[in-house]
């Protein structure tokens, strides 16, 4: 293995432990920071009583739950939270990811989904990979900016998702531009982002969930309470997009 496979090996820290149980909502952490929601119209008349809400989320490892399929994934964490917001909506989850794979790598896989089913949101997380090989931050904005066209002419809202905060990630990595150019592209209609980084980094060193700190004996349950706390906040600032009049 070489040094760069080595790094976002130990980088991508919660892929593929032992499950755990995952903790009930209320035992989360308030987010470290204030979410920007947008109105997300093709998710709002989904998301619905009676309707039926058919999510693609798409990323690397790190998307992954620990048996490196759906269940415990922070995606499916999320449908099952958004379920309990809304009861009576269907909710049908389809999950792709692969280990180390670019914006770039990802965005014929997006296309290929997105034209074989219809999808009302779509969940792309990126960036990483990116960051860790250095790659030009220009060429990854003008991928994002392809998904979201792609999107859009489907029918689907999307939810960019960064990078999860890690101290190692952060002394080989240089996440800023990539952070920067996700931002950037969210502000258009129909784009969210998910601050993933953000919220692990406050949780971080607030010690709230600090996976790198845990005791090896406690690795697993940090890593599913981390997992389950993501996907709950992710469904909260998700529904309030829903919302007929969505928190300013």
């Amino acid at each position: 293995m070489t040094r760069g496979a080595r790094v976002i090996a130990a980088a991508l820290l919660v892929v593929g432990l032992p499950a755990a149980h995952a903790p009930a909502q209320g035992s989360c952490p308030p987010p470290s920071l204030s979410l920007t929601v947008h109105r997300l119209p093709h998710l709002a008349a989904a998301l619905r009583p009676g309707r039926t809400l058919d999510v693609l989320a798409l990323g690397s490892a790190s998307l992954l739950g620990p048996q490196g399929g759906t269940a415990g994934s922070v995606p499916d964490d999320m449908v099952q939270a958004l379920r309990a917001r809304v009861p009576g909506a269907a909710i049908r989850l389809t999950l792709r990811a692969d280990r180390a794979q670019s914006a770039e790598e990802m965005l014929d896989a997006l296309r290929r989904e997105l034209a074989a089913h219809r999808f009302q949101l779509v969940l792309w997380q990126t960036g990483t990979v990116e960051a860790l090989r250095g790659l030009p931050a220009e060429p990854f904005r003008r991928t994002l900016a392809a998904g979201i066209a792609a999107a859009a002419a489907s029918g689907a809202d999307l939810v960019l998702i960064d990078m999860q905060f890690s101290r190692l990630l952060d002394r080989h990595a240089d996440l800023a531009p990539y952070r920067a150019a996700m931002t950037e592209m969210a502000m258009q209609p129909g784009v969210m982002l998910f601050p993933r980084y953000a919220l692990m980094r406050g949780w971080s060193e607030s010690g709230a969930i600090d996976l790198e700190a845990s005791a090896p004996r406690d690795h697993r349950q940090t890593l599913a309470r981390l997992r389950a706390c993501l996907g709950a906040v992710l469904a909260d600032q998700i529904g309030d997009a829903a919302a007929d009049e969505p928190p300013s």
